[in-house]
């Protein structure tokens, strides 16, 4: 009787493991980049940046001066459901004004009633090109100066 009621198990455990296509879902490797930062020291004011696009858990690229500027910023692996945020803060920890790859600035941002601080592991001001290829798009083109406004011209007086 033993034998029988371990070979139910055994056979329903060799359904579960088949390698069959709809096994092979989860095992599939999403073609995701491989987002590298050649430099890790570059700048960006923090009174300027006006927006954010998270890239992944540990990438996220702010935005300067309209978004006509772009940077990449990788943060610390312990920061969780960054892809899923809608707003978020850049502190200034060593308060010079700047958010930068080096020094003590990290991303912060409220996850379920707690605020998470994200460390700044290395920022990278991006390209246009290194922007498509992110992803985040080429930059919006610059405002156009408006011209001023001629005087008009007086009708001449006639006598």
């Amino acid at each position: 009787m033993k034998t029988a009621l371990l070979a139910i198990p055994a056979f329903l455990l060799a359904a579960c493991v088949s390698s069959g296509p709809e096994s092979q879902l989860g095992k599939q490797d999403k073609e995701q980049q491989r987002i590298v930062l050649t430099r890790t020291s570059d700048c960006v004011y923090q009174s300027t940046i006006d927006g954010f696009d998270a890239l992944d858990n540990t990438h996220l690229v702010l935005y300067s001066m309209g978004q006509r500027k772009a940077y990449l910023v990788e943060l610390t692996g312990a920061c969780f459901d960054v892809k899923d945020l809608s707003s978020l803060a850049a502190v200034d920890g060593d308060n010079n004004g700047q958010i930068c790859g080096i020094g003590r600035d990290s991303i912060v941002y409220q996850r379920m009633g707690r605020v998470e601080n994200c460390r700044i592991l290395g920022m990278q001001e991006l390209s246009n090109e290194r922007r498509i290829e992110l992803g985040v798009g080429a930059p919006p083109p610059k405002p156009k100066k408006a011209d001023k406004p001629k005087p008009e011209d007086k009708p001449a007086e006639s006598k």
